[in-house]
């Protein structure tokens, strides 16, 4: 694909990358924050111009994807992710800090405070061989290393949010 080109295919998911599926943001105006900000901070955005402001986080799922002729990684932000997930990234992160059986552990990687749940890894192992109806679309940045998947539509009849896979999980 090249330029502002977006294509439209049916894909299967073969993996999720469960390193960091989600970051922070301003809950104003959703300029991207470090991991270890507190969950109120100044923001220093021009929208916000120096304002106390509290944070919420966004999805940001690597996929390796299969189609009938390729393999690829694509991301797939927010308002696609959601769709498979069932819930907002917010809601995840708190599902998984609330379930202590899930949580692993805090990892230092680089600096940044990466969480590690075993919901991530359930959520890989649900997602993996999902029948999708995708668009992709070519990154707006020019060193933005892969494609967008911007809209998603399971194409199972019996599909199941991620979410509710996992509330049915007994984490005793």
């Amino acid at each position: 694909m090249q330029g502002n080109e977006s294509t439209r295919l049916v894909c299967s998911i073969l993996a999720m990358d469960q390193s960091c599926f989600s970051y922070k943001v301003c809950r104003f105006c959703e300029t991207p924050v470090p991991d270890d900000k507190p969950a109120e901070f100044i923001c220093n955005n021009r929208k916000c111009a120096g304002r106390r402001r509290s944070s919420k986080r966004l999805f940001r799922l690597l996929f390796s994807i299969g189609t009938e002729t390729r393999v690829m990684n694509v991301v797939a932000f927010d308002r696609a992710a959601q769709v498979i997930f069932g819930c907002s990234a917010q809601e995840f992160f708190d599902f998984s800090v609330l379930h202590p059986c899930a949580a692993l552990g805090v990892l230092r990687n680089h600096g940044v405070c990466v969480l590690v749940h075993n919901t991530v890894k359930i959520a890989s192992k649900v997602l993996v061989g999902e029948l999708l109806k995708a668009t992709l679309n070519t990154p707006k940045r020019g060193k933005a290393e892969h494609l967008r998947m911007t809209n998603i539509v399971p194409m199972s009849s019996d599909f199941e949010p991620v979410i509710e896979t996992l509330r049915k999980v007994d984490w005793s």
